[in-house]
């Protein structure tokens, strides 16, 4: 059997090819959602950008769910497939498909669960950061990104329609959590593992690179933690499937508060932090908490370092 082109390259260059294959993948896949939505709804998004903004209208709202679909699937889940097809004929075992124990998949989730007043807080801090003067201009453009990711999350996400919420759970929560997780983890890890020979370099790298491609400064920080909570889970315990759990409830959770939200079961203050004493406890047991559930990852696998 012939090698695979990218079997024995470089490990920078196989950075840089894959993210030259996410970059074509998210711009053919973008073309075929645009196609779709000019058929089924007349609107052209490249030729009048301005036409899926209206987020007040409920077909502006269900295109942008399509585009969201096949951003990611283009973006992240085919580009995976594809480059670990160049590097192996076993993409199973390249993309990190191994059998994981339920004990330690049971664990990821109460991680996710667990570190939600901590992700809160680091959210606060992060929003509290000021730019210096001379960078106002950046920070104003900051904010205008950040303005118009929170309107088309809101959008999207404010409904009291079960069925609406399957479906982002489907588009929102599960395609992510699958493309990212295949990506940022499964790939980029073991290469840039290989590249500096530091497990830890590799985790947070990559945390980096998944907290900066959501393109939100003012959620930086908590995302990055995240990532790298994830790409422990990813190295601990050898395989893929436990951040992709992980990834999965973090973003099924948030969407089921919101859905709570905006029903009115739950108030909409219930996912915020404030500097208050009783925050002060939830967030001491939230790192207490997350502390011990990764120290039993690590225990039940420290064998399976990559």
């Amino acid at each position: 059997m012939s090698a695979r082109p990218l079997a024995n390259s470089d490990p920078f260059f196989k950075l840089i090819i894959l993210f030259l294959i996410s970059f074509l993948g998210v711009t053919i896949f973008m073309l075929m959602g645009n196609g779709l939505i000019t058929a089924l709804w007349g609107v052209d998004f490249f030729e009048a950008p301005g036409s899926i903004t209206d987020y007040t209208n409920p077909q502006v709202v269900n295109i942008n769910r399509v585009l969201l679909l096949f951003q990611h699937l283009g973006m992240f889940v085919v580009p995976s497939f594809a480059f670990a097809l160049l590097i192996s004929s076993n993409w199973k075992r390249v993309l990190g498909f191994r059998p994981a124990r339920a004990s330690v998949a049971v664990a990821a989730i109460l991680v996710m669960i667990a570190a939600l007043p901590l992700i809160n807080a680091l959210a606060w801090m992060n929003e509290l950061l000021k730019f210096p003067e001379f960078l106002s201009g950046l920070e104003a453009a900051f904010a205008g990104m950040e303005e118009s990711a929170a309107k088309l999350t809101k959008a999207i996400t404010e409904d009291a329609n079960p069925i609406v919420l399957a479906v982002n759970i489907l588009t929102i929560a599960a395609l992510p959590a699958i493309g990212e997780e295949l990506i940022f983890r499964g790939l980029v890890i073991p290469i840039v593992r290989k590249w500096s020979g530091n497990v830890h370099t590799a985790v947070w790298v990559a945390a980096i690179l998944f907290s900066a491609m959501h393109m939100q400064f003012y959620g930086f920080f908590p995302r990055m933690v995240l990532g790298a909570v994830l790409g422990y889970l990813f190295v601990w315990s050898g395989s893929v499937w436990i951040p992709i759990i992980a990834h999965f409830t973090n973003n099924a959770f948030a969407l089921t508060m919101l859905f709570l939200m905006s029903r009115g079961t739950i108030p909409k203050e219930a996912d915020e932090f404030a500097l208050d004493a009783t925050n002060m406890i939830w967030l001491a047991v939230s790192v207490v908490a997350v502390s011990g559930l990764m120290w039993f990852v690590f225990s039940q696998h420290k064998r399976n370092l990559l």
